[in-house]
Parts: C-alpha cells; structure tokens; sequence
C-alpha cells in the first residue's frame, strides 16, 4: 500500500476495510483483528490467530508431554500454539501453515523447511519447537555494532570520486583470487582504471571503510552488507561474487576418525565427544556447527567441545595435540594436509552454492560513475572467466601473491577451488548462493531479519558483462603476462 484508504464508521460502530487492505493483509471472513488505541489516538489494527478452547488444550498437552515424531494433527496443533504464543500475523501464520503442508507431503525437506521458516522471520527456538526432541538454541547474541560501521560516508569531491578505483579486502585470502587475477594481469588496466587494493584486517573494518569514503568497494562476507542495511546504510548493496562455495573443510590427524560424506555422520557420531578448533564465535566455522547440529537434532548430551582460535590457525590446535579436527578454508587446510592432517569432512558437498565472499559498495558510489563501475564489474567478470580458462595461469598468480606460503599447497588449493567452482566462473550473484548465507547468519543471530537479492543485491552491471563477454574461452588463445602483484605491497587501511 503506496497512500491510505479511506473507511466510513456505519451504526454500532461498524467499519468496512477497503478491499485493497484486506488483499494486502490476506484477511478473510472470520479472521480476527487486535484493536489498539496508541497514545496520540492512532487506532492500530494488528491481525491475529486466535485457538479455541479444544486447541489450546491440545496445544497445552503436547508442550508439556514430549512426543517421538510429530503426526500431521500433531505438526499442525504445534503451529497454532506458535501463533498464539508469539501473536503472529495472520499472513506469517498461512504461510508458515503453508510449508507444514509441503513438508508433510514430502515437498521439502526439512533443511528446506527450516531455510524458508527463518527466511519468514521464525527465529531457531520457535522453529524447534515444531520439530518435539529437539534441543532448542540457547539465546544467540545479536549483531554487535561498532563505532565504525555506523558512520554514513559523504561523496567526495561534490558527489563525485577521485580518478583512483580504492578496493579495500578483509584479509589477503586466496578466496578473493579474481580480485588479484583482475589486478595482476591487468584487466582492469585494460578498463582504464587506476585501481588502488588494500587489506583491511577484517570483514568490518573493509566495509567501514566504504562507509566513510576510504574506500569504493569493499571484499568480505556479504552479512556486513546485510548488517549495515539494518544499521540504517540503506544503499548498501553487493555487485558481485568473489568466493560461491562454503569453503570449509574439517582436517584431523587421528587415523582412528573416519571421513565421512554425510552431514549427520559428522556432527552425531565424527565429533561426538571431542575437541574442534574452529574461528570464533560468530563466524563461519562455529555457526556451521551449530547449524547442523539443530538440523539433525543433535542429542545435547553427546556434545562436542569446541576450541575458539583466531582465523587462520585453524589447524595449529590439531597439529599441536590440543584438538582433534579443526575447520579450516584454503590455503590454510591444504598447508595443513601438507603436513599430515587429512580431510574427514567436506562442509561444500552439503551446502552446495553459498556466498562466502562478495563485492561490496554502495548505490550512491555506482550512481556518482556508472561508466566507472561498469569498467570494474567488466574486469572481474573477465577474471572470473579467465581463472577457469587458465587453471596454471590461475595458480601463478595466487602463488606469487602468496610467496611465503609453500608452492605445492598453493596449487592444490588453487585447483581445489576451481575445480569445486569457489571460485566463480562468473561474477554475477546467485540467488541460492545468497539464501543460504542469509538463512545461516539470521539462524545465529547475526542479522535480524532475513533480506532478499532484490533488496540488497544489484546484479545489473554483472549480467550486462556475462551478456556483453559471452564465454571468452572460446576466444582466448593464451594466457597474459604476471605486471604486477597486490600482496607485497601489504598496504592496509586505517
């Protein structure tokens, strides 16, 4: 609804809703509508589902005596009881009703239940609650807010941006290869561009930096993006995927811990019992974990202990004897193998397309040059495409950005990324990709509410480059020579 509706007060009160408001609503005959009186005489009309006497005994009985497996009756009581307890709207509550539906037929699975039960709002305890036997979270923490994420940058210059194109990077992680494959190669020199990359130190502070003006785009975890549109950046907006794929895989050393493609295998019987290092709460790693052990209902009594170890030293804990498996990305789990840890568990075969990293900035910065951005989307997209038509290629560059770290892990990590597509073949966002980060970071608390690709994804430029490229392997006869490397210069924004 764009502009009110107007409604006339009959006798006794009576008050006929216009027919836009009740399609809006999806109200119905019958349906009931909570009437408030606000402090400065607004009248609040809240749809709500009500039970009568039989359900809310029934509802009553089975929250207070667990059952094995929920029946359909018994699904479908539970649901009441959520609308109930929480005052849902009367819209959340049909479509919730909706996906019981599917799943009770069979249509869903219930790692597709519970996505599309968080992507309606439902917070984890409440999905729980439908699921009897299942351990409910505890309280997840909310999304912290630092001083520099909340800051609203200016353009410079008069709503224009200086000649240099400023890319500023979480970490120097192979993860971003098509960054510095862009860079090395010169393919955004082939643009016109003058492009400027520094290393932030985090996921925050590289798109704070955006934020403030130091920067044009920004490379990290897309749920900053998400953050910041909820802080109130509402032109936040991711252009492009640098990394789609959950790049994690689970190492250890013991020959007596049996590799296992199954998901419930891993979390019921692999790491029941012991220690797993893992990054901190809340990032990647951890949430994973915890994610999967609500999905398969996990018993609480066979827990797993986990051990918290800055990003990148991962491994070091297992190596060490403190651990038992750690979670680690690549280069770090191929290093890692190198020196005797072994995989036992591949998170990507479970999660398919995920947006680990992407391309990040606001619409105001598109706005101020589109010709500007198009020239930077046009370059990434020729990067993404010329990694996979150049694997060596593609394995030259990541080695001489990453000169310290041993050649032969570097290939196989490199190889390893292109060949289970972490590394994009194109630049443009996928809508799966981008569900399953948003469901994962809203299931552990680190967004409040879910946020679709329309409201937070400009895919635009991206496409009108993969229309405009078409598939240059079909075109490129040789690769293009090394002029230059990002990561000696080990610049970092501050």
């Amino acid at each position: 609804m764009d502009r009110p509706e107007t409604a006339y007060i009959r006798s006794n009160g009576q008050v006929t809703l216009p027919i836009q408001v009740r399609r809006a609503a999806e109200l119905q005959e019958g349906d009931v509508v909570e009437v408030a009186l606000q402090s400065d005489g607004t009248i609040l009309l809240r749809p709500i589902a009500v039970l009568d006497r039989r359900q809310a005994d029934l509802q009553f009985r089975f929250e207070d005596q667990p059952s094995a497996e929920p029946t359909e009756d018994d699904m479908r009581d539970r649901v009441r009881g959520l609308l109930r307890r929480r005052q849902l709207p009367v819209t959340t509550g049909r479509k919730l009703d909706g996906l019981v539906e599917r799943y009770q037929r069979g249509d869903l699975t219930r790692k597709a239940f519970i996505g599309e039960a968080i992507m309606l709002g439902l917070p984890a305890a409440s999905i729980a609650s439908l699921f009897p036997g299942t351990n409910e979270p505890a309280a997840e923490p909310g999304p912290t807010q630092s001083s520099a994420t909340s800051r609203v940058a200016e353009p410079a210059s008069g709503g224009r941006w200086s000649g240099v194109v400023r890319i500023t990077e979480a970490f120097h992680s192979l993860l971003y290869l098509p960054l510095y494959i862009a860079y090395d190669v010169g393919f955004f020199e082939d643009e016109g561009l003058d492009v400027e990359i520094t290393a932030a130190g985090g996921g925050t502070e590289a798109w704070s930096a955006v934020e403030s003006g130091l920067a044009d785009y920004s490379v990290h975890d897309p749920v900053f993006v998400m953050r910041a549109h909820e802080q109130g950046v509402e032109d936040a907006v991711v252009v492009g995927t640098l990394c789609n794929g959950q790049a994690i895989l689970a190492l250890a050393e013991d020959a007596g811990i049996e590799a296992t493609d199954d998901p419930r295998t891993f979390v019921t019987e692999t790491i029941v019992g012991r220690t797993v290092s893992t990054q901190p709460q809340p990032d990647s790693q951890w949430a994973l974990l915890r994610f999967l052990r609500f999905l398969y209902e996990a018993d609480p009594e066979q827990a797993h202990r986990v051990l918290q170890v800055p990003i990148g030293t991962e491994p070091e804990p297992v190596l060490a004897g403190k651990a038992d498996i750690c979670l680690a990305f690549p280069p770090q789990a191929d290093i890692a193998i190198a020196a005797g840890l072994r995989e036992v568990f591949d998170f990507s075969r479970f999660f398919g397309p995920y947006l680990l990293s992407a391309l990040a900035s606001r619409r105001e910065v598109i706005q101020a040059d589109p010709d500007r951005h198009e020239a930077v989307i046009t370059a990434l997209e020729k990067a993404c495409q010329y990694a996979h038509a150049f694997p060596a290629e593609a394995v030259r560059v990541a080695q001489r950005e990453f000169p310290d770290l041993d050649a032969d892990a570097i290939d196989r990590a490199t190889r390893r990324c292109l060949r289970r597509n972490f590394l994009p073949r194109h630049l443009a966002v996928d809508g799966e990709a981008w569900q399953e980060n948003g469901v994962l970071n809203k299931f552990v608390g680190t967004i409040q509410h879910y946020r679709t690709t329309t409201e937070l994804v400009d895919n635009e430029m991206a496409l009108r480059a993969y229309r405009t490229l078409g598939n240059l392997q079909m075109v490129w006869n040789e690769p293009r020579s090394i002029t230059r490397v990002v990561g000696p210069t080990k610049n970092v924004v501050r």
